[in-house]
Formats: structure tokens, C-alpha cells, sequence
């Protein structure tokens, strides 16, 4: 679901839309509160700090048997996708041998790779770790030259390294022999269990396999565009391989993003896009009952099914955790959907096993900023949208809350600001960035400007937004404009994120007005 979690990237673990994480209509070590009354440690970081949140520090002593994966380089960017997928492949492998092995978030590997690029040392201080895997891939005539080493990060000693020369289809392997060999280095001879655990592969087609990790990547910049080919992916790796579990599963979500966010894949209505949305995940479910990406496949569906009540969506994301709790975006999409239910306690539990799985992960601080702007704590929001920001710098749906942060408390220049470079970092074609900024725009004195941003918004077909409509609406309110602001509300899909959104500060100035109320009610508000 894309405002929940799917959206970010993971590569960026997200609406940017709602469910991102799914994401859909969507890195990361706290208790995450959705009401800092309840819950005090709503206002901290995930190392526990008061906001904003800056770089970790490094723990007085990194345990003896903790790792970093860091992302393989490539000097190719048609390879991107199979570097990021090696190097998330081989650090769940290693993950398999917890609690054994200590292995890093990949979001916060990512931050720190950003900020401390080429510095072994500085990297392992600041994510604490004593080990750092470090590596490359680059084409050659017979397929892939890969490079890994295995590197002590306090004096950058090599403890162990390996070059592989494979075809394409041998680097289906290259992610388990690596953990193996890392894992031994690390924590000592591996017991039988464990390599068994590390070896076991989704599938056993490797370009049904590429065709996944293609669509992972691709699905993670959340555009419409995008996410066709994604979709188109999948289905190819589904072909391959009848049998595959994972991509099954990925395609179930992607066709509940794709609903959610209303894209246009094809030729294909709303209604066809829920329907392969449920065959998808129906066949995940019946290959595997036992698979965590088939559950998540059924939750994203079964919100998509039940917008408004969201009825099944959690059972489904609890039991996607039970079978894997290593993963954040689950907890993340359960957060968010108990959240609009209305179940604060049940949201700060979920938030905070997804910042403990990942201290760094923008779209959960980003969703920790909208549940403070909900309950009106703009300090708080301000925070969080701040400390997704150190995570993610030019991360769209974080700027937009911030700017939106910014305009509620007064900082027009800076709520003008952070929205206008929103929608730079979309390439100014996210419909819910031009919300955001419309609604910045109207309550600045803008009204060319807002009217004509909040136009784009309501007129916009094929991929309509409700969350951006509702901005758009707040910025029609803004100016005085009830009747057309009524309009943009009665013309957003009806669902729980119309109903959390009614409920924020924008809309105070239509909340007396009979249709509102209305409105509101029939979404159960």
C-alpha cells in the first residue's frame, strides 16, 4: 500500500504515498508513539535522544561478532538492480544466523555509505559495528566479476576475501556462498542447521529471480511508470517459475499499490487491478500458507478491498511478522492501519519493532510526523519529519510533511521552501507533491499559484490521489473557496486516509459546515 510503507526506497524503506513501505495507497530504534501523552517516547529519536536525529553514535565497544553489508558498487546503472539485490540477499543470510551474527538495518548502511563514502572505519564507528563486507560487481564477456571482502572496521585489515566469476545465472548462488563465508569468519564453524537456513534459495529459476529483483527495484522510486514495469516483471518471474512463492506475493502488492495510488497499468480498471490483486496473493497463499511475503500480499489486498474498516488488513500484517519478524515494513504497515483505526497503543507497539529492525527508516519517521500533526503536537512533528530528513535528505514525502509542519507553526519561507523541493525531487510529476504545495501556497497568500497547483490536483485522471486531493481541497478551503473545497473532498476515494486527514487542522474552517460533517461521518469519523 503506498502511504503505508512501500514506498521508500529500500532501498528507500515509502505513499510516498500511504503504504510504502507495501506500500501503498506508503530506515529506523524506539518506542514509536503515535500520542506523546500516552506515550512519552513519541518525542524520541531511535537511539533513544531527543529529536532531531542526527548520525548514530558509535557504541563505546562494537560487539565482536557484528556486521555491515554495504551496497555492491557498479559503474554500470543497468546493473544497479542486481548490485542492491546481492547485497540485501547476502545480508538476510547472514541475518538467518542471529543471534549469532548482529547484522545492520540495509537503510542504515545506506546513510552511512552516504555520509562517510570510502571510509571504512568512519562507517563501522558510526553504525557500531566491527565488521564491514564491502564489494563490487562489474560486467565481462563471460557474465559478472564479483569482489568481496570481508573487512575489520578498526583498522581496515582484510579478514577475508573472494572474487567470483559468474554467468548470470550463477549469481542465483553467489548471495548464500558469501553469508556461509562470512558467517564462519565472523562467528566460527556454522552447525549444519545454519547452512541449511543460508542456502535455501525462493526459487530455483535464476532469471525468474533477476526478473524479481528488477521489479524490487524499480517498484521502490513508486512512480506509475515505474511500477508498470514492475508489475511486468513480476509476471515474467511468475511464468518462469509457476512455483514461486515471492514473486507471487510481490506481484499481489504491487497490484494493490497500483489500486491504491489509482495508476494506470495498461488498460486495466480499478476493478481488474483489485482482482489480480486477490488472484496474486491467493496463489502466494496457496503455494505457501507458511510465507511472510504472502501474508504481506494479503494485507495490502485486504485494505484494498476494505478501505474504509481495513478489515483483515491487520490479522494479515501480524501474521506476515509472526512468520518473519526481521522485517520492518510489515510492522510498518500494521502501525499505519492501527493508526487510522484509531488504536494508538497498538501503532506506538508496531512503530517501535519497525524502528528496532530499522533505526533509519524515512517513511516510519515520516508517518511518526503525520501522527503528530494529526494530534496537533507540531513540535513533535517537526521532529520526526527532521529526523527522516537526516535520514533521507531529498526524501519527498518528508519535506512535504515538514512543510507542512512549518506553515501550521508560522515559517511560511521555510514551509515554501521544503514543499517547492518536494516536488523537485519527484520531477515534478507526483500529483501529492503539487497538493502539498498548493495548500502551502494558499495559506501563504499565494492564490495564483495555489489555485492553479490545486487545479492540476482535481482535474488530474488515471492516477488521482487521495491524499493529494485532500491537500488540494485544504488549499481550496484556505482561499475561501468552500463549495469548490467540498467538491475536491466528495471526489477523493473513500477510505480511512480521506478520514485521518479531515481530521488534521486543514479542515477546521469547514469542520461546522453540515456537508463536512457528513462526509465525515460516512467515513466513520
Amino acid at each position: 500500500m503506498g502511504r503505508i510503507g512501500f514506498r521508500i526506497p529500500v532501498g528507500a524503506g515509502a505513499r510516498t504515498r500511504r503504504r510504502a513501505g507495501t506500500a501503498a495507497r506508503a530506515l529506523w530504534l524506539c518506542v514509536c508513539c503515535v500520542c506523546a501523552s500516552a506515550h512519552p517516547s513519541f518525542a524520541q529519536c531511535p537511539d533513544g535522544s531527543p529529536p532531531p536525529c542526527g548520525p548514530r553514535t558509535a557504541r563505546a565497544a562494537a560487539p565482536s561478532h557484528s556486521v555491515a553489508v554495504l551496497y555492491f558498487t557498479t559503474h554500470d546503472t543497468a546493473d544497479a538492480y542486481l548490485a542492491d539485490g546481492l547485497t540485501e540477499d547476502i545480508a538476510t543470510g547472514l541475518g538467518r544466523l542471529a543471534p549469532r551474527v548482529e547484522v545492520k538495518a540495509p537503510s542504515s548502511v545506506r546513510r552511512a555509505q552516504r555520509e562517510h563514502a570510502g571510509d571504512l572505519r568512519g562507517i563501522g564507528r558510526v553504525l557500531g559495528v566491527r565488521y564491514v563486507v564491502d564489494g563490487g560487481l562489474r560486467r565481462t564477456p563471460a557474465g559478472y566479476r564479483v569482489s568481496v571482502r570481508l573487512v575489520s572496521a578498526q583498522d581496515e585489515t582484510t579478514a577475508w576475501g573472494q572474487t567470483y566469476d559468474a554467468s548470470s545465472a550463477g549469481l542465483l548462488d553467489l548471495p548464500a556462498g558469501v553469508a556461509e563465508a562470512v558467517g564462519e569468519a565472523i562467528a566460527g564453524s556454522l552447525a549444519p542447521a545454519e547452512r541449511s537456513s543460508i542456502s535455501s534459495r525462493p526459487t530455483r529459476d535464476p532469471a525468474a529471480w533477476e526478473h524479481v529483483l528488477r521489479g524490487n527495484f524499480l517498484l521502490a522510486r513508486r512512480t506509475q511508470e515505474d511500477a508498470r514495469q514492475a508489475i511486468a516483471e513480476y509476471e515474467a518471474a511468475t511464468r518462469l517459475d509457476p512455483a514461486y512463492v515471492d514473486a507471487f506475493g510481490a506481484l499481489g502488492s504491487a497490484y494493490a499499490l497500483a489500486h491504491n495510488w489509482s495508476w494506470r497499468i495498461g488498460a486495466l480498471s480499478q476493478a481488474d487491478l483489485l482482482t489480480r490483486a486477490e488472484r496474486a496473493t491467493d496463489r502466494a497463499l496457496e503455494l505457501d500458507s507458511g510465507s511472510a511475503a504472502a501474508w504481506g500480499a494479503a494485507g495490502s489486498t485486504r485494505f484494498e478491498e476494505a478501505p474504509v474498516t481495513m478489515e483483515g488488513a491487520a490479522p494479515a500484517y501480524r501474521r506476515a511478522i509472526a512468520l518473519d519478524p526481521r522485517r520492518a515494513e510489515p510492522n510498518h504497515q500494521l502501525a499505519v492501519v492501527l493508526l487510522l483505526q484509531g488504536d494508538d497503543s497498538g501503532a506506538a507497539a508496531a512503530f517501535h519493532r519497525a524502528l528496532a529492525l530499522e533505526p533509519e527508516r524515512p517513511i516510519t519517521l515520516s508517518w511518526l510526523a503525520n501522527a503528530a500533526i494529526h494530534a496537533r503536537r507540531y513540535a513533535d512533528a517537526r521532529r520526526w519529519a527532521d529526523s527522516a530528513l537526516a535520514a533521507a535528505p531529498d526524501f519527498p514525502y518528508a519535506l512535504g510533511r515538514r512543510a507542512i509542519v512549518r506553515m501550521l507553526t508560522g515559517d511560511t519561507v521555510g514551509a515554501l521552501r521544503d514543499a517547492r523541493e518536494a516536488l523537485r525531487a519527484t520531477r515534478g510529476d507526483s500529483l501529492l507533491a503539487i497538493g502539498d504545495l498548493a495548500w502551502v501556497e494558499a495559506v501563504a497568500g499565494d492564490t495564483a499559484d495555489a489555485r492553479r497547483h490545486a487545479s492540476t490536483v482535481t482535474t488530474a485522471t488515471g492516477s488521482v490521489l487521495d491524499e493529494a486531493t485532500a491537500w488540494a481541497a485544504g488549499a481550496l478551503a484556505a482561499l475561501g473557496d468552500r463549495d469548490a473545497a467540498l467538491a475536491a473532498l466528495t471526489q477523493c476515494p473513500r477510505d480511512a486516509f480521506l478520514r485521518f486527514y479531515m481530521q488534521t487542522a486543514v479542515f477546521d474552517t469547514l469542520r461546522e459546515d453540515p456537508r463536512f460533517q457528513r462526509l465525515l461521518e460516512s467515513l466513520g469519523g
